[in-house]
């Protein structure tokens, strides 16, 4: 990959959401080019701001009324239905209904596998490889630190610039 491939995934690998392949080749490109890795950095430094910028002006909100305002609303259109929740309950308790609904879900969830040209044997999924391998890390700062967690499969990667 040229460095212009990489810088259109930079937002996407800070995110974590690179298939494992592209995180890898990613991690790879920016320990080996230092503009890359720059560019890395500055989009790391700009996440931070922005994180601090909400926080602080989360930090200034006043959420005392928040929930009781909420509840207010819920409750206002709640009564505008006009007892529709009563009318559905009557509906429920009646078996025949709820046989009737029952299959209708079965139906529409049968028609919707057998377009699709799934069986429901192969309808696992499995979620992506989210890893990548970082082989060598080169970096001009005075300290870098490294945290392996096995359990949780989680590496930390602590680079101090000592006061740049």
């Amino acid at each position: 990959m040229i460095c212009r491939d990489i810088e259109n995934m930079l937002d996407r690998f800070l995110d974590g959401e690179l298939e494992a392949r592209s995180m890898r080749a990613v991690a790879l490109h920016v320990t080996r080019c230092p503009a890359c890795e720059r560019l890395l950095q500055e989009l790391e430094r700009l996440q931070d701001l922005v994180v601090d910028g909400v926080n602080e002006a989360v930090a200034g909100v006043d959420f005392t009324r928040f929930w009781p305002d909420i509840a207010a609303r819920a409750e206002t259109v709640q009564r505008s239905f006009g007892g529709v929740g009563e009318r559905l309950r009557a509906l429920a308790a009646r078996p025949a209904v709820i046989a009737a609904a029952m299959a209708a879900a079965l139906l529409v969830s049968v028609m919707g596998l057998w377009r699709a040209g799934t069986t429901l044997s192969s309808a696992t999924l499995t979620p992506p490889n989210n890893q990548a391998r970082i082989d060598s890390l080169v970096s001009d700062v005075p300290s870098v630190s490294l945290l392996s967690e096995p359990v949780s499969n989680t590496t930390v990667i602590w680079i101090d610039e000592g006061g740049r």
